[in-house]
């Protein structure tokens, strides 16, 4: 708690003239006397810390990752004031604004597409930007310790490894067992994108791979499932473009049902259980 103190002057005698008498000045008639308050601040007083920052809410997340991203494009980035001194703030936890899971490809980090410094992305990244059980175990821990309120699954054009499936699904090379695990759960897409047609089939087969495993996550895990339901966290694909580094987002609006999305993932593993047998 701090301390007032108050200075106040004597009031000043003023001699007669006529008389020569020290004669008092009336307290109505004396000037006014300026006070100032000093506060002396408590060195033991504690200090208050301010208010942590409202989290956004999905939409307002996937609106800085679209702005991000332009910024990106447009070369009106921050990440050049990025230093170690930003980890201080960061020492008491992290507080993500999305969880980014994307493909270990060295040309797509999620961080510099968006424009995000430290602490602002939860990055899961494997080859073909698939989910295996470890990282569904890492988005819901995202989700439901760090309330992170939205969920990006982001492929990319030049795919290496949606390439491979192609391979194996048109029959131009046969299944590696030692990429299997990679190579397996993207061959669904593929054998969608075929069904569906078009000119580029390559980016809709990518397309195709980040929407079946947004479907995924919705019937993966109950917690998530509820989340989307309820509103609390967003569910997207994206595709980032290699040529260009745009990220575009698929499929904004609310996923299909439940029902909907286990059938679409079941039909898809049975056709690469049976595309994978065929070729080992």
């Amino acid at each position: 708690m701090g301390f007032l103190w108050f200075g106040r002057k004597k009031t000043p005698a003023r001699i007669s003239p006529a008389a020569e008498s020290v004669v008092e000045t009336p307290a109505d008639e004396a000037p006014a006397i300026e006070t100032h308050a000093v506060v002396v601040e408590d060195p033991h007083a504690p200090h208050s810390e301010p208010e942590p920052e409202l989290p956004p809410t999905p939409a307002e997340a996937l609106d800085l990752l679209k702005a991000g991203n332009a910024a990106f494009l447009s070369g009106d980035t921050r990440l050049g004031h990025v230093t170690a001194q930003d980890l201080d703030a960061l020492q008491g936890g992290q507080h993500p604004i999305a969880t980014i899971v994307g493909c270990a490809d060295s040309r797509t980090p999620p961080t510099i597409l968006f424009n995000q410094g430290l602490g602002r992305l939860f990055i899961i990244r494997v080859a073909g930007n698939t989910v295996d059980r470890r990282g569904l175990a890492s988005i819901v821990y995202a989700v439901k310790h760090l309330h992170c309120p939205l969920v990006v699954v982001m492929g990319h054009t030049g795919c290496g490894a949606v390439a491979a499936a192609e391979a194996v699904v048109d029959g131009r090379v046969e299944l590696d067992p030692s990429l299997e695990e990679m190579i397996v759960p993207i061959l669904p897409a593929v054998l969608s994108a075929r069904k569906i047609g078009g000119s580029d089939q390559a980016r809709r087969a990518v397309e195709e791979n980040a929407r079946r495993v947004v479907a995924r996550l919705l019937t993966a895990d109950t917690a998530l499932a509820e989340a989307v339901r309820t509103g609390q966290i967003m569910v997207v694909a994206a595709v980032k473009d290699m040529a260009t580094g745009r990220v575009d987002f698929l499929d904004e609006a609310p996923p299909a049902s439940e029902p909907e999305a286990q059938a679409a993932a079941d039909d898809g593993h049975a056709d690469s259980h049976e595309h994978a047998h065929a070729h080992a």
